[in-house]
């Protein structure tokens, strides 16, 4: 009984790799047990999947596709410098944004107190005007009640004038 390598679970018959020399079940190293039996001496050079796939291949330093790939890092490096500020920037726009309608509400109000100032002022214009008016109504009837005056005083003058005093007539009876 072995371990395979692949999935895990025990198994009792399975290909050994020749380079890692792990074991796997037949499912694993994707052969059939019929085909493993007919491959004969070339069972022990047989090579499980991951061997067979090779090492990575990997670019030499020298190569355009480092050069490429070096410039093309360096170029997102430099967007990447650019963008940075943005971050900030968009919350300083949401933060103007707020302000901007807190100002525009402040200015609906006092939109409205100005409307209700204008109409204050606008209605004791009109008493004032109507006090005015009454104050002149006042001097002229101020100035025709001396006039009347003057002419009670002059009739009662006028009236004293005429009356007879007697004098030596007792009173009673």
């Amino acid at each position: 009984m072995f371990t395979c390598s692949g999935c895990g679970l025990q198994h009792s018959d399975g290909p050994v790799c020749s380079l890692c020399k792990n074991r796997y079940d037949f499912g694993c190293a994707g052969v059939t047990e019929t085909g493993f039996r007919k491959l004969g001496d070339r069972k022990n050079n047989w090579r499980c999947p991951k061997c067979k796939a090779g090492p990575p291949l990997s670019p030499t330093p020298n190569s355009p596709a480092i050069s490429q790939m070096d410039s093309v890092l360096e170029q997102l490096s430099h967007i990447n410098l650019r963008l940075a500020p943005l971050a900030s920037l968009m919350e300083d726009i949401k933060s103007i944004k707020s302000d901007v309608i807190s100002l525009k509400s402040s200015l609906e109000m006092a939109h409205e107190l100005i409307d209700k100032f204008s109409s204050t002022v606008k209605s004791l214009e009109s008493r004032i005007a109507k006090a005015e008016e009454m104050a002149n109504d006042v001097s002229g009837l101020r100035a025709e009640i001396t006039k009347l005056n003057q002419e009670l005083d002059i009739r009662d003058q006028w009236a004293r004038s005429n009356n007879i005093e007697i004098r030596g007539i007792p009173q009673k009876k």
